[in-house]
């Protein structure tokens, strides 16, 4: 399977297009989005794809404002997507025990006077953070994360020593000696550069491609 991992529309369905229209040309299978979706426009875009969705903190504080078969269907969404090799989140694979839905996360937010971080955090600014991660993703015994939220394109490797490095490259091949933390970017409002991005992954050869439009 060859997926195309995007994040981060903030309701640019111009951007959204663009990003689907190269994942075509690319041979793309599934399409996975990440969360922030931003919009009634780009959610009907992406339904009308067959795209799988999870949320993030937006749709967390905004679902309300939706049309109401969106809600219907964001109020449905889970936060992580579990492939045989990954994992799939908006911001980190782990939250407080009982949480699945938007409305949990959004009471446990009011109920407990905690900051949108302690559920969404910046991997790319916060190492323990990143490394915590890669923990989960040992537990689960999964070689990649994908995530969104931080706006940049980013991906980083841990060997077999323990080392973390940080990949330059657009093109990488997942060995299966490392555990990788990939960000995937954001398709509408990137902040490393203007071009869109998302992330293509083939499930069959372990091959990343960072891709920018």
């Amino acid at each position: 399977m060859r997926y195309a991992i995007l994040s981060d529309i903030h309701g640019n369905l111009l951007a959204l297009e663009r990003a689907l229209a190269d994942a075509k040309r690319q041979g793309t299978d599934v399409i996975l989005c990440l969360g922030d979706v931003g919009s009634d426009a780009c959610l009907d875009r992406l339904r009308h794809a067959s795209a799988e969705l999870i949320f993030g903190n937006w749709e967390v504080s905004q679902w309300g404002y939706l049309r109401a078969d969106n809600q219907t269907w964001v109020r449905d969404l889970s936060p992580m997507l579990t492939g045989e090799d990954f994992l799939a989140v908006h911001a980190a694979p782990w939250w407080p025990d009982g949480l699945s839905t938007v409305e949990d996360f959004m009471a446990y937010i009011l109920q407990q006077g905690v900051k949108w971080r302690v559920l969404f955090p910046y991997l790319d600014r916060d190492e323990d953070a990143r490394w915590q991660a890669l923990a989960e993703l040992e537990q689960a015994d999964r070689r990649i994360l994908f995530h969104g939220h931080t706006h940049i394109q980013m991906a980083h490797r841990v060997g077999p020593t323990g080392r973390m490095t940080r990949l330059r490259q657009p093109k990488f091949i997942a060995d299966r000696r490392g555990r990788y933390v990939v960000g995937v970017g954001s398709v509408g409002r990137p902040e490393d550069d203007p071009a869109p991005k998302y992330v293509l992954y083939d499930d069959e050869t372990a091959s990343v491609w960072l891709r920018a439009l």
